[in-house]
């Protein structure tokens, strides 16, 4: 019935935060009862923990009924979490934050005042200053900045996966079949009417982050690759400007040899064998060479797991009662839990 239906959803991912979890809650639900008169409800997504994660989103779960658990058959990662707990997610609007309260509760409820009132399909948090080390703040800035200038959607600077959505904007994300996803990304590819809403994000509660540099580096890939044609493209134009570098210096080479006065920079091939010339052209035109076959390699990597089809996650337990709704998104849900909760 519509009277059931919740007016905030919020998910929230999260992974071995046991420390902070009941901090979360505590700070999170007085807003929410303030904001939405207690027409709320929690989906929290365990990502496959190896501490009490789990049991303390149950024991949270059982006490109150709208606050709801998945568990992970394992750690599947962060979107992917992601996409597990919006699959479930049934208010009028819904809310992704991250639990270790670099999300504030009262950012987000700035984020949902002014999504309401500026009937905004999409309102996310942007983040002017960060509790980062100098050189991961460097980074963060580099990629944004090149994501910006080479995605094929306007891509938003210093924009997370911190946000509100309508339900209907949160129907689009969820119609898309692909099993490799970022939220930021589909999120400004749908496009609607968007606003934002400016914080400064405190440090961590507690713990630490879950991100390291390589996991970075794999997001930053993936957005790359999932919503950009230039790497694609750049390697087409390396692959060419190598052909016209090769032809070029293959002219140079016979027109040395037959025309001893056609020495460039003074240098004549019969003279000097120039062999280190010729291994560093090698080395140059090879690595060319390989990064292509890298980048290539990349979006091959994409195709093979789209091909593959295989889920997204997979949900071996819940807690509460959480309701699935209508999607494509490539997430399984163990049979033993409900008959209709498969794939798709």
């Amino acid at each position: 019935m519509i009277e059931d239906i919740p007016e905030l959803s919020v998910v929230v991912p999260c992974l071995n935060e046991e420390e902070v979890l009941p901090v979360f809650f505590k700070e999170l639900i007085p807003h929410l009862d303030t904001l939405v008169h207690g027409r709320w409800e929690i989906i929290v997504v365990d990502d496959g923990s190896t501490d009490a994660t789990w049991s303390i989103i149950h024991s949270y779960s059982s006490k109150d009924k709208r606050i709801h658990g998945l568990s992970l058959s394992r750690n599947f990662g962060h979107q992917p979490a992601l996409d597990a707990g919006l699959v479930f997610a049934s208010g009028k609007y819904v809310a992704v934050l991250d639990c270790d309260l670099q999300d504030p509760p009262e950012v987000l409820v700035e984020l949902v005042k002014k999504a309401q009132a500026e009937q905004y399909d999409v309102c996310y948090a942007v983040r002017k200053n960060r509790d980062a080390p100098l050189v991961l703040r460097l980074l963060y800035k580099l990629f944004y900045r090149l994501m910006v200038g080479c995605s094929e959607r306007p891509w938003p600077l210093d924009a997370g996966d911190f946000c509100v959505l309508k339900q209907s904007a949160l129907k689009s994300l969820l119609a898309m079949p692909e099993s490799i996803r970022m939220l930021r990304g589909l999120r400004s590819w749908i496009g609607l009417r968007q606003g934002y809403v400016s914080y400064d994000r405190p440090p961590r509660a507690y713990g630490q982050s879950k991100y390291n540099l390589r996991s970075l580096s794999g997001l930053a890939i993936r957005a790359f690759v999932g919503f950009s044609q230039v790497p694609l493209r750049l390697a087409s134009w390396i692959g060419f400007g190598m052909t016209l570098l090769s032809i070029a210096v293959g002219i140079f080479f016979v027109l040395n040899r037959l025309i001893p006065g056609i020495t460039p920079l003074g240098y004549y091939v019969g003279q000097n064998p120039g062999i280190t010339t010729l291994v560093l052209l090698m080395l140059f035109i090879s690595s060319m060479l390989f990064l292509c076959m890298g980048i290539i390699g990349e979006y091959l990597v994409v195709i093979l797991r789209e091909i593959k089809g295989r889920p997204t996650a997979i949900v071996r337990e819940t807690s509460g009662s959480p309701r699935m709704q209508t999607h494509n998104v490539p997430i399984v849900v163990l049979p033993d839990l409900s008959e209709s909760r498969q794939l798709k």
